[in-house]
């Protein structure tokens, strides 16, 4: 009975110093969707549901999906939500074990002497000692490393929405375009099927014709294939945002017109080095590699140390009872190999923060030139060629009012003018997937982000709007 006393006794002592209040999981999952609203502009579901019911049932939209309505629906339904949400559930429990200390030992003997006298008993009770020396700094180190992977799922996070968001707009474009090809075909066709009149009237050979329905086919071939990639840009979509591609769902079908706001280049560079989830998380992990080997180097000498009490009865029905210290002596092992590790993963880490730096550096830099050509291309579209091809249309319907040109010249200026609509959507969509991968660059929104902006014209309305508007 004394012995489980004085072992409570022991525990108590240890325990005292091995408590330690662990933060809240559901409070990093906070910080965590905090961060990630700031640069995104919506938060994840912690945790998100999970399930048969979830992976089968799609949402309800009465009106189609905008890319905030996407956002919110990935962080709620794409599968890699739990996969990162189980990520913190693992580094929470390593975080739980890292505040506590190993449980203490206790031992039993009963040794039977072959003479037949009396048997000799013995019980100790032990605990890990080097656990409670080491304590405190395992329980910074490992705090500080959660902090760490709070900012690697945030970054991850950041990263699926831009993922999001580059997809959105490809498949916009996609929708777009495919409504071009379809109205180019369409043209075609209607020109071919003039031409099939005009040489059963003959007034044009077999070569006109042949050259006016080859033009068609490949009009319409090129239509398919726009409309196989929207197809394909919808499925890319769908697994970003857990859906099935063959739901009832509708995004909206008009890319959004580049906003007027200018880039300014000087700042984006330091907002990128200020906010970059990414390299917050790697200048952690340099601060806690940092930190690991000062407690290295300090206890590189402390090897395996146990304390405890340990009582004995001995045959002739005496007592021995007293405390007991096991330790390790640092002969031949003195910490060397540790002491080199922890070097080696610090240099590494500095040389992985040192190129992300430049990596980040370079990314905002390229991405402000991409987006500004992007947008040149872009005005160079609306305010020059489509007006231009616009225009030739009109000027072409004057000349066949006058009978001075063929109905035939004047459906290949309105083919053209629609093969500039295509070119102007394509531009669009390339604007916004690059403005997409510099906010991925610089971590956060960009000047003109809040702006709500008009969309882009649709096909209908290119077929019956006036002659010189503006797109």
């Amino acid at each position: 009975m004394k012995i489980l006393i004085r072992a409570a006794v022991l525990t108590a002592a240890l325990v005292s110093g091995a408590g330690c209040a662990v933060v809240p999981i559901d409070r990093a999952t906070d910080n965590v969707a905090k961060r990630v609203d700031e640069r995104v502009g919506a938060a994840p579901q912690w945790a998100p549901d999970t399930g048969e019911a979830n992976a089968e049932a799609a949402p309800q939209f009465e009106t189609p999906m905008t890319l905030s309505a996407a956002l919110k629906l990935a962080f709620t339904r794409n599968p890699g939500i739990h996969r990162l949400y189980a990520r913190l559930g693992s580094a929470h429990a390593d975080l739980q074990e890292a505040a506590r200390i190993a449980n203490p030992t206790l031992s039993f003997a009963w040794l039977d002497p072959s003479n037949g006298g009396r048997d000799q008993t013995k019980q100790g009770i032990s605990a890990t000692f080097a656990d409670l020396l080491l304590l405190s700094s395992r329980r910074r180190l490992s705090t500080a490393e959660f902090r760490r992977l709070e900012l690697t799922v945030a970054a991850d996070l950041v990263a699926l929405a831009r993922e999001v968001e580059a997809t959105w707009y490809a498949h916009l474009g996609a929708l777009q375009i495919a409504a071009m090809r379809d109205a180019v075909a369409q043209a075609a066709e209607n020109e071919a099927a003039l031409a099939q009149r005009y040489y059963e009237a003959g007034n044009i050979n077999r070569l006109q014709l042949d050259l006016q329905t080859a033009a068609a086919a490949r009009a319409r071939i090129d239509a398919l294939r726009a409309q196989s990639n929207a197809a394909a840009s919808r499925a890319g979509l769908a697994r970003l945002l857990g859906l099935r591609a063959d739901a009832a769902w509708q995004t909206i079908d008009r890319l959004p017109a580049p906003p007027e706001v200018p880039l300014p280049g000087d700042k984006l560079l330091p907002q990128a080095l200020n906010q970059r989830l990414d390299l917050a998380a790697v200048r952690d992990e340099v601060s806690i590699l940092e930190d690991s080997l000062g407690v290295t180097k300090n206890w590189r000498l402390l090897g395996s140390v146990e304390a405890g009490y340990e009582s004995e009865r001995e045959p002739d029905g005496s007592k021995l009872r007293g405390p007991k210290l096991i330790f390790e002596l640092p002969l031949f092992n003195q910490g060397q190999g540790a002491v080199e590790r922890a070097e080696a993963r610090l240099l590494d880490a500095r040389a992985r923060r040192d190129a992300l730096v430049r990596d980040v550096e370079n990314e905002v830099s390229t991405g402000i030139e991409r987006v500004t050509i992007a947008r040149d291309i872009t005005d160079r579209y609306r305010d020059s060629l489509v007006p231009s091809a616009a225009s030739a249309v009109a000027r072409r319907q004057e000349r066949v009012n006058f009978m001075l040109d063929g109905v035939f010249e004047l459906i290949r200026a309105k083919r053209d003018e629609y093969e500039a609509w295509q070119a102007y959507f394509e531009s669009v969509r390339d604007y916004w997937i690059a403005r997409t991968a510099l906010r991925a660059a610089v971590g956060g929104s960009l000047p003109g982000d809040e702006e709500a902006g008009a969309s882009t014209i649709g096909v209908d309305e290119i077929e019956h709007m006036d002659q010189g508007e503006q797109p």
